[in-house]
């Protein structure tokens, strides 16, 4: 069964350790920089960003972060401002351990992810963001199958979607 665990002094080292297929390195930022920024964004921040382990059963076989962004105050934004929104979730980091890729599990942690920020943990949002490196097509198709809308922007080389919630 997959669930989403956070990230505490149990697990962050076995996070850490997850790793991807070599072909995927430049796709995701390894997890340990992930915990690293989670951790300085925690001190910084009133909505710091939520990382979570995704286990199977109790084994850890993934990673997902994401954060709230208030638009009004990171009005550095004006792709979320072209839609209207007030605040978007931005869904920033999500990867399956190399051995455990092709068994389902992303698809399912995804899901899990989604149905959490769709509780609107930190606040209300009008929307999820997510983007991806434009030769991702196991990322786009399972965003897509979700609901996910390609907005044409590219953030930092990567194709940036949308969900309206």
């Amino acid at each position: 069964m997959i669930e989403l665990r956070k990230i505490d002094q149990d697990n962050w080292r076995a996070v850490a350790k997850l790793k991807l297929n070599p072909e995927q390195e430049n796709w995701v930022a390894p997890n340990l920089y992930s915990l690293a920024e989670a951790y300085v964004d925690h001190i910084c921040n009133d909505k710091p960003p939520m990382p979570f382990a995704i286990y199977n059963a109790d084994e850890i076989i993934g990673f997902a972060m994401m954060e709230y962004c208030d638009i009004e105050e990171d009005d550095d934004e004006p792709l979320w401002v072209r839609f209207k929104d007030k605040a978007i979730y931005n869904f920033f980091r999500f990867m399956i351990d190399a051995k455990h890729q092709g068994k389902g599990y992303g698809r399912q942690a995804f899901g899990q992810v989604l149905d959490f920020l769709k509780t609107q943990p930190q606040g209300a949002a009008d929307a999820i963001s997510i983007s991806y490196m434009p030769e991702n097509d196991v990322a786009r198709k399972i965003y897509a199958g979700f609901g996910f809308v390609e907005t044409g922007d590219i953030d930092d080389g990567e194709v940036v979607a949308r969900l309206a919630l």
